[in-house]
């Protein structure tokens, strides 16, 4: 950085504050007799991990400059160097420059540049605190770790659990898990696995991962691995609650429940066209996405914070603690792929689903990493016509909003014209394909206009259209709340087209003779 004269001395005058620091140096002689080398290196090492800062060495009680010699500065220099490579773990890299303003004292300004990892250092570990520093706690340390990604810490579901062991660990849960080949030693495959782990004293112990998938009630270790569901009657948390549940057990049992909450709880409107088309307010697919995501992505190392999961009214939140792994950004979400959480997505790809709402046709939770995304955004806007929205809330909170689409059974009159130029056209077989593949089916009359009921929902349709003597057409993302279709028929004067469904599945293919 690059500081004028008169910043420094503003500075100076001002005294010191989360960037700023100012040291007195005593000297017998030329040499150095205090602060200490362990003192000097905590405070360093604060600003390190904290972002940065600026040590004034030479600055008296009084914001006056005390003065050096030549000799005093070079043993000072020395001074600050070997702290900062021997004393601070991993060693910081400093800038030291002399410095003198106008006719004053001469002193040094170091600067600090924030770190790329933990910077442990004899005290302990700090950051600065306004203009102290303070010692970190255990959870900040690791969250501070992860984020700078030290290896040691980088995987935090990988870390041991103190007080447990291989026989925390439900066989139930880790058995199907296992080869026939790591049947046979199952306690050396959960580790190769991330299940187990040996801690500092060489002792086996249950991860993260392990406690929280191959237990049956992990929040006996880790309380705060659960989801709080809770359903409003309107649109704020002051409407009243209509139902409410704190979601425990292993991670595809809460993620089971919760998918199971959210369906109970939102509504279904219906219409009929002379079949039933169901109206749900949320995409079962987006939820099971949603959910499976929020607990396999979230920060638990973070005390205190669980899943929320709540649901209003007009939208769905889901509140996951941690920020974005890895250097994701939100814009970045549909088209990147990172997790902090290695070892529950890699056994959450080999965790059988059965039967889930939403789930689809997936075997395991995670089959293809990256899909969750993607299948959130599509599905949200297919069924209700709005994109959901990620935001994050102070960088340690990631808020997914997925809105809700309309339920009521009113309904539009749908009008599709076609027009053959040149010529008249009959019967040509129109159907409308909705969001839940209901098919709505017609044949227009003798004025090639054919006038459907729908339900007045802002949603796009496909509409297929096939007849005699004409090319078939298939028209995508109609909404006819906006507009009448108006469709030009081409003609095939030696051939026409037809519509038939086909077998084992709701989908519709024009073909052309």
């Amino acid at each position: 950085m690059n500081f004028s004269d008169e910043d420094i001395k503003r500075h100076i005058r001002l005294g010191e504050d989360s960037h700023w620091e100012f040291k007195q140096i005593v000297f017998a002689g030329n040499k150095r007799r205090s602060p200490s080398r362990d003192d000097v290196a905590d405070e360093l090492a604060a600003f390190a991990n904290t972002k940065g800062g600026l040590v004034l060495c030479g600055v008296i009680d009084d914001s006056d400059l005390q003065g050096m010699s030549r000799e005093q500065t070079d043993e000072l220099e020395r001074f600050l160097v070997e702290v900062c490579l021997d004393k601070i773990t991993p060693s910081i890299y400093p800038t030291i420059l002399r410095k003198k303003i106008e006719d004053s004292k001469p002193f040094l300004l170091v600067e600090i540049p924030q770190g790329y990892a933990l910077h442990n250092s004899p005290g302990g570990s700090f950051h600065r605190v306004g203009s102290t520093k303070r010692q970190m706690t255990s959870d900040e340390q690791l969250r501070l770790a992860q984020k700078r990604a030290q290896s040691r810490f980088l995987w935090y579901d990988k870390q041991p659990v103190p007080g447990t062991g291989f026989g925390s660990l439900d066989e139930s849960l880790w058995k199907p898990l296992l080869s026939a080949e790591g049947a046979a030693a199952p306690e050396l495959a959960l580790e190769k696995m991330g299940l187990l782990t040996n801690d500092e004293n060489g002792v086996t112990r249950a991860t993260v991962a392990g406690v929280l998938l191959c237990t049956r009630s992990p929040e006996e270790w880790l309380p705060n691995a659960c989801i709080t569901a809770t359903c409003y009657r309107g649109k704020d948390r002051a409407s009243g609650q209509i139902d409410a549940q704190i979601i425990t057990g292993p991670l595809n049992r809460q993620i089971a429940e919760a998918v199971a909450f959210t369906v109970r709880n939102m509504r279904v409107g219906a219409f009929k066209n002379p079949a039933r088309i169901d109206l749900p307010q949320y995409s079962e697919k987006a939820l099971f996405e949603a959910i499976v995501n929020a607990v396999a992505h979230r920060d638990y190392a973070i005390q205190g914070s669980k899943i929320r999961l709540s649901m209003f009214s007009d939208r769905i939140e889901i509140n996951s603690p941690g920020n974005l792994p890895n250097n994701l950004t939100i814009d970045s979400m549909d088209v990147r792929q990172s997790t902090r959480n290695e070892a529950l997505a890699s056994m959450l790809g080999r965790i059988a689903v059965e039967s889930i709402r939403g789930s689809g046709d997936r075997q395991y939770f995670m089959e293809r990493r990256g899909d969750g995304v993607p299948i959130i955004l599509r599905e949200t806007e297919a069924l209700s016509g709005e994109l959901p929205k990620y935001q994050l809330i102070d960088d340690s909170d990631l808020i997914l909003t997925i809105p809700a689409a309309a339920t009521d059974a009113t309904s539009v009159k749908a009008s599709v014209q076609c027009n053959l130029p040149g010529s008249e056209i009959r019967k040509v077989d129109v159907q409308l394909l909705f969001q839940n593949d209901a098919l709505a089916r017609r044949f227009t009359a003798g004025s090639g206009d054919v006038h459907i009921k729908l339900p007045a929902v802002n949603l796009p349709l496909t509409v297929f259209i096939a007849a005699d003597s004409c090319a078939a057409h298939i028209e995508r993302n109609w909404l006819p709340t906006q507009s009448e279709l108006v469709v030009k028929m081409q003609p095939l004067p030696e051939g026409g087209s037809v519509l038939f469904q086909r077998k084992m599945a709701t989908s519709w293919v024009c073909q052309e003779s």
